[in-house]
């Protein structure tokens, strides 16, 4: 009997004839548009474009949002369902501070403003610290945890590491900034913070490939000269992160480093001549790495914030102390003491150092208009650990700092995993003078990192 195909079918058939040809010609694209390429390709978005990316919007929301809503989804979840998986991955004492730390939330938030906060979105923006550290299970939820193995993301990241140099400080495309304006809630160069957070995993997961690599080994050089000036000139926190991290992989791998004598002394004087021409350039070139919104900035705010935050340089002691308070004769750094002594004094003077502000209000130390930044626009109190003490007080900052002691503790068992160690510490830094971690794209990497480590550990 003579089949007679269905309307449908038939339309698949066509549709198949039609296609296949285009099939056969683009075949070779296959492996560039699998979920692990994909994810690559996300990461360097990421890496290249910080916040001006993640603050793209998508079905009404900012992929940001929708970034810490999967963290959120993810922290919930494997705390609640997953409790051997993190068992396996971080151990029994860390998976029990994390239920400790969600605890901690709930019990704070009902305290302070009962169940009705649950449904405040502003309590889940500022308790995102929280939720960030869902983002160690991202890559092991989707089955991609060897995605920094694959050579896909070694030639990303050599691409990335000189093309964010040329975005932050030499020349960013005119169509690119008009399509982050135009698309995107805020426009921004990288960070001191974000440039550290790429070289930084350059250096923990590819440095090792120089022992038989000559143009890594070249390229490792060349890029830490042209890159660590830039590093230096954004954010000096940044940079002695970056120093950690550096030190500790060039001595894991010193002797790669001195397999070759010839090759050592050709790349330290490229590595010097770029570390020189690129800190000519950068001082020449004046780049400033804060923009004044000019609508805000009105000239008796914008003389308040600069006198505050950076005060005619006088002949005072890096550090020295006045009044009971610590002090720096560096403008920048005594901007940022000043708040976190105000944090620290409000809260025990409030009765609330044991738990916090909560997650609804603002951080009172930073309503005043001098530390709103220079666009008016700055909520945060500039460090990761008084951020938590702030929010979840004495209580909340115990459990994390327990739970990175645990995290340390597990990978400085093997002598191999010392550079890890020395990029959490370096993290660590960097977040001590930084808003990084307030951020989504900051904790996203370290974490997705960590994810990685983790896994090739638990096996």
């Amino acid at each position: 009997m003579y089949y007679q195909p269905t309307l449908i079918n038939k339309i698949k058939l066509d549709l198949i004839k039609i296609s296949s040809p285009v099939i056969k010609k683009f075949y070779f694209l296959t492996p560039f548009l699998t979920l692990e390429s994909l994810l690559v390709y996300y990461f360097f978005l990421v890496f290249t474009f910080g916040r001006s990316f993640t603050g793209l919007n998508i079905i009404g929301l900012r992929i940001g949002e929708l970034m810490i809503a999967t963290a959120l989804f993810l922290f919930l979840y494997y705390v609640i369902f997953k409790t051997k998986k993190i068992d396996t991955l971080i151990g029994k004492k860390a998976n029990l501070i994390l239920k400790l730390m969600l605890l901690a939330f709930i019990l704070n938030n009902l305290v302070y403003n009962g169940l009705a906060s649950f449904t405040n979105p502003q309590v889940f923006r500022s308790s995102s610290f929280i939720w960030s550290l869902g983002f160690i299970f991202v890559l092991i939820f989707i089955n991609k945890v060897r995605i920094f193995d694959s050579n896909l993301f070694l030639i990303g990241i050599l691409f990335c590491l000189p093309l964010v140099y040329i975005l932050t400080s030499v020349y960013f495309p005119s169509i690119l900034e008009s399509f982050f304006n135009q698309y995107s809630d805020k426009f921004r160069l990288l960070k001191g913070s974000d440039l550290f957070m790429v070289y930084a995993i350059y250096c923990t997961f590819f440095m090792v490939r120089i022992r038989n690599n000559n143009f890594l080994y070249v390229f490792t050089f060349l890029i830490s000269g042209i890159l660590i000036p830039l590093i230096v000139f954004s954010s000096r926190g940044a940079a002695i992160g970056t120093i950690v991290v550096l030190f500790f992989t060039i001595l894991k791998n010193k002797n790669a480093f001195l397999r070759n004598k010839l090759l050592f002394l050709i790349s330290i004087a490229g590595f010097l001549i770029c570390l020189t021409l690129s800190s000519i350039y950068l001082d020449w070139s004046k780049i400033d790495f804060e923009e004044i919104n000019p609508e805000y900035a009105i000239k008796s705010v914008e003389t308040t914030l600069i006198t505050k935050r950076y005060p005619a340089e006088r002949q005072m002691p890096v550090f020295y102390f006045f009044e009971g308070r610590l002090m720096s004769g560096d403008g920048n750094l005594n901007w940022r003491f000043q708040i976190w002594q105000d944090v620290i004094f409000d809260l025990i003077n409030t009765n609330k150092i044991i738990f916090g502000y909560g997650y609804e209000d603002s951080i009172p130390a930073m309503e005043e208009i001098s530390r709103q930044g220079l666009d008016g626009e700055n909520i945060h109190v500039h460090n990761y650990f008084i951020n938590i003490l702030a929010r979840g007080g004495i209580l909340q900052l115990t459990l994390f700092l327990i739970f990175y002691y645990l995290l340390l503790l597990k990978f400085k068992k093997d002598k191999e995993n010392n550079h890890i160690v020395a990029f959490i510490v370096a993290v660590l830094i960097v977040s001590f003078f930084d808003s990084s971690m307030e951020s989504v794209r900051f904790p996203f990497l370290f974490f997705s990192v960590l994810s990685h480590k983790l896994h090739n550990l638990s096996k």
